[in-house]
């Protein structure tokens, strides 16, 4: 089977850190990354020496210009105690959101029936596929998953699956 198993190049508007307008609970972020970060605080947080409230965090997300920046701050974090159970639905709604874009839309069915493969060397194993040697390539891939989903449904071939529920 063939695949994609690096979202950059070309396939660059498959990666989290694309920019492209993600609305949530009328907060504007301006990546899949930003708005996932944002959905891992559930409660007051103290960073870098600032207190942040939920919902001051959210925006600051929002604000910050680098989704690699904010892919560190969410690594530094009080995650939500719910966040293990939550984390898929969160990155399932940020994609579909991502790929209501007609133009990413029409990207993502572009890449027909070749398997995405979020391949990184940063040991992602959950949502990626580390590729070094100590990994071995033996990745979760969700993210890819998420993606190739997302594309059958955009094709009719599946039915969309209500998230909103999970953000109650």
């Amino acid at each position: 089977m063939s695949y994609i198993n690096r979202f950059d190049g070309r396939w660059n508007f498959l990666s989290n850190f694309y920019p492209v307008e993600i609305e949530h609970q009328g907060i504007k972020y301006p990546s899949v990354e930003h708005f996932y970060v944002a959905q891992k605080c559930k409660n007051d947080q103290m960073i870098n020496g600032i207190y942040y409230t939920p919902a001051d965090f959210k925006e600051m997300i929002a604000k910050t210009p680098s989704p690699g920046h904010v892919k560190k701050l969410g690594q530094k974090l009080k995650v939500r105690s719910d966040w293990d159970e939550k984390k898929l639905e969160f990155m399932n709604w940020g994609v579909r959101e991502k790929f209501k874009n007609d133009n990413l839309s029409e990207l993502l069915l572009n890449t027909e029936d070749l398997q995405l493969i979020e391949g990184n060397y940063w040991h992602d194993n959950f949502y990626g596929s580390c590729y070094c040697e100590k990994c071995g390539n033996k990745g979760k891939n969700h993210l890819g998953k998420i993606l190739m989903k997302v594309r059958d449904e955009l094709r009719g071939i599946e039915k969309k699956t209500g998230l909103e529920q999970f953000f109650k």
